[in-house]
């Protein structure tokens, strides 16, 4: 419950900084706030013309555009996990400053990096959402959305809380998150789905909490129902990742200063 105190006690300032970080980053780019848009349309557009057109991936029953869709609703949360993770794990060594300011404690500052990770990707939810409304119509599973969301933001806080610690300690981890990455985008069915992985290699989606993620999103957004398993191992993944890792990095802060 501290963890959670801790982000309630600080949300002003957390929204604050979360806020002049998005601004960061598209002020003095020529279309400014617009490559929020078309970050996540790029990567769709990159993984339409590979899978669609050139390998001519096809999901039996699915036209081209219920498949873009299966496509964009697992892009998407990757995107936001991938820059999340990425930014995230080299925050406390960025930021060696705070490590002695009671004001914005350090273990914030990786909340703040996931933070705007995802609120980056949050524009690709939405541009996907408007799509399954325009193709499809409205589900009461759409509502459950920003709850996954959410549980994706808590598991990918927990997760980089233990990697930024780890980092201060362990400088090559940083050099290995980029392939950490890449693998996790190979093994996340992205532009596939569980049904189309040979029975030999569904122990990678069993144990790629990514995988169970998109699944999620999927039945709220495309196929309209809501598995309750799926949805109590997310629940209880993403809780028991957040507590550990906000447990972890406490511990470790007392020393954080003498490796950074």
């Amino acid at each position: 419950m501290e963890a959670f105190y801790s982000l309630i006690r600080h949300r002003r300032i957390l929204f604050a900084t979360v806020r002049d970080g998005l601004r960061s980053r598209t002020s003095g780019n020529v279309l400014g706030v617009a490559w929020l848009l078309f970050y996540p349309l790029l990567f769709l557009a990159m993984y339409a013309v590979v899978f669609v057109q050139i390998l001519q991936v096809r999901i039996p029953g699915l036209g081209t555009l219920d498949y873009i869709l299966v496509v964009f609703s697992g892009l998407v949360p990757f995107l936001a996990f991938s820059e999340g993770f990425g930014v995230g794990t080299s925050s406390i060594v960025s930021n060696r400053e705070l490590l002695m300011n009671t004001l914005f404690p350090i273990e914030l500052v990786v909340v703040r990096d996931v933070l705007i990770g995802h609120a980056n990707m949050g524009m690709g939810m939405l541009i996907l959402w408007g799509a399954v409304l325009y193709l499809h119509g409205f589900e009461w599973t759409h509502l459950m959305v920003p709850l996954v969301y959410g549980l994706q933001v808590l598991m990918v806080i927990g997760l980089v809380s233990i990697t930024a610690s780890l980092a201060v300690f362990f400088r090559d981890l940083l050099q290995a998150i980029p392939i950490l990455i890449l693998f996790m985008m190979m093994v996340s069915p992205i532009a596939y789905t569980a049904d189309m992985v040979p029975d030999g290699m569904n122990g990678l989606l069993f144990v790629n909490p990514l995988a169970w993620l998109m699944a999620l999103y999927r039945d709220c957004l495309i196929e309209g129902v809501v598995d309750l398993k799926v949805l109590g191992v997310v629940s209880g993944f993403s809780l028991a990742i957040f507590v550990i890792g906000s447990l972890f990095i406490r511990r470790l802060k007392p020393v954080f200063a003498d490796y950074v």
